[in-house]
């Protein structure tokens, strides 16, 4: 039995090292079944690779769009403060707004894939 896990260890870490390689899955699933006959270990192993790799997408996606939602808060904050202050806002309203458009999209972007 211990053969079988560390050949399941061996397939799972090629194809997550291939997966960060930016390889498609469908030819990560390609290369397994050239290097094993057993199609229900390929497809679970590339579940858990796309499990694991949407996870990581979908994370980095939340913390862009944090940092996005901070952008725009203070800009929106700044602007409001400058306008009742009849100072100028027009550099932090347009570029704070661009930065956190810019962020919330990528965000968007890795989120939904």
């Amino acid at each position: 039995m211990q053969l079988k896990d560390d050949h399941w260890e061996e397939l799972y870490m090629f194809a997550k090292n291939s997966a960060e390689k930016h390889v498609s899955f469908s030819e990560i699933k390609t290369q397994l079944s050239q290097k094993t006959d057993d199609l229900v270990l390929i497809d679970e192993i590339i579940k858990q690779v796309k499990q694991v790799h949407y996870a990581v997408k979908r994370k980095n996606g939340l913390i862009k769009l944090a940092i996005a939602s901070i952008f725009l808060v203070a800009g929106f904050l700044i602007t409001c403060v400058n306008f009742h202050s009849n100072q100028s806002f027009t550099i932090v309203m347009y570029s704070s707004t661009s930065i956190g458009l810019i962020l919330l999209f990528w965000g968007l972007y890795e989120i939904i894939g």
